[in-house]
């Protein structure tokens, strides 16, 4: 099943471009900053307690981006960052040799990894999957750094012609590179509805089982779902044991190389018919005058609004179609899947839905050469249905 079109690729190079863009235009403001008479000073300060300090402070800052970016391989959402930080780095590292005259101590350069590794992952000795300090250090010490040669510069000169310029640079480059640097894929999250018995349990138990053979990263699934499979298994039945309790059956899996998402497939699982007044509950504003008390649902009413709410908040609608209620389409759900895509598009929302035809083997006999053509059996049902 295709889940859509992924726009974090294009959203997340169209920030990056920004910031390329913008980068030649900063490096004129921080080459001018290390003209001035101030910054001359500072380095002459920084000399003076030691002849070579301005190596020393460069040495231990590119350690310090080399231990940060290490730990950008490691995040597993990060992985794109740190290439491009990677060839910013070797590519500022060339000009600044090029510019001044820099003895890099290699002593120095690993005393800055250990600070940008340990620091970057909050001085624990514990792999994570997702290391966000390393990012955010990144991000505060490059923009910091940016806005005190900003600083410096309009310090130590009246030139005031490019001040507007230099302002909307140093600005929008500052947002951008800390959204580059701290974005995040953000996954889909998929809920699956349908009538009661019509085999969305065993549906997505399905699914998670097919997810712990393609999912990229690992599986999560809620207690409730390992409760299923469990039982599943030890009594070997075709249809789980059904409760008067709400089961949450949820898994949470990771798509995706260079830019990871977490998915989260997810159904709510209730004792005895709930789906035909769902639509009634979506987008309710409760908004009781003073004085006036919260109007106290009754359990069924708390069912509704909750599966409501798990519509309205979901990216994705995978509705469950009982191919065993054919041709009483009353039953199977469709009339009260429709009036919950017009309560969405009536909230400005446009969600394609994936039908689901669960018991399809009802069909078989009338299509027996299902096996040989499973093509053909999909368009015969969908014709039917």
């Amino acid at each position: 099943m295709k889940i859509g079109i992924d726009k974090d690729y294009v959203k997340f190079f169209i920030i990056f471009g920004i910031v390329t863009i913008l980068t030649p235009f900063l490096m004129d403001i921080i080459v001018r900053s290390w003209k001035t008479d101030l910054m001359k000073q500072l380095a002459g300060g920084i000399k003076s307690i030691d002849p070579s300090g301005t190596s020393i402070l460069f040495s231990i800052a590119i350690g310090f981006y080399i231990g940060s970016i290490f730990l950008l391989y490691l995040d597993r959402y990060k992985r794109v960052q740190a290439i491009l930080l990677s060839i910013g780095l070797f590519s500022i590292t060339s000009y600044i040799s090029k510019l001044f005259i820099i003895n890099f101590n290699l002593i120095f350069i690993i005393l800055g990894i250990f600070i940008g590794g340990l620091s970057g992952n909050r001085f624990k000795f514990v792999y994570r999957k997702e290391i966000k300090q390393a990012a955010a250090n990144i991000s505060i010490i490059s923009v910091t750094y940016v806005v005190i040669s900003y600083i410096i510069f309009y310090l130590s000169t009246a030139d005031s012609g490019n001040f507007i310029k230099d302002s909307i640079v140093v600005l929008i480059f500052s947002y951008f590179f800390g959204e580059v640097m701290n974005y995040k894929s953000k996954g889909s999250k998929i809920f699956v509805l349908g009538p009661a018995q019509s085999g969305k349990t065993l549906f997505i138990a399905g699914c998670y089982m097919r997810a712990l053979e393609i999912a990229k990263g690992p599986v999560k699934p809620s207690p409730d779902l390992l409760e299923l499979i469990d039982q599943m298994h030890k009594e070997e039945i075709i249809w789980p044991r059904r409760t008067q309790e709400i089961s949450k059956y949820q898994f949470i899996y990771y798509v995706g190389s260079l830019f990871p998402k977490e998915m989260m497939l997810r159904t709510l699982d209730y004792p005895g018919p709930f789906i035909e007044r769902i639509y009634k509950y979506m987008y309710i504003k409760k908004n009781p005058k003073k004085g006036e008390k919260d109007k106290k649902y009754e359990e069924e009413e708390v069912k509704y609004e909750m599966v409501a709410k798990e519509i309205t908040n979901s990216d994705k609608l995978i509705f469950i179609i009982d191919g065993a209620k054919y041709p009483n389409f009353a039953d199977m759900g469709i009339t009260q899947y429709v009036k919950i895509l017009g309560k969405l598009q009536e909230n400005g929302r446009n969600v394609k839905p994936y039908i689901v035809i669960t018991k399809s083997d009802f069909f078989t006999r009338e299509y027996p050469n299902y096996e040989n053509d499973y093509k053909g059996f999909k368009e015969f049902i969908e014709s039917r249905i």
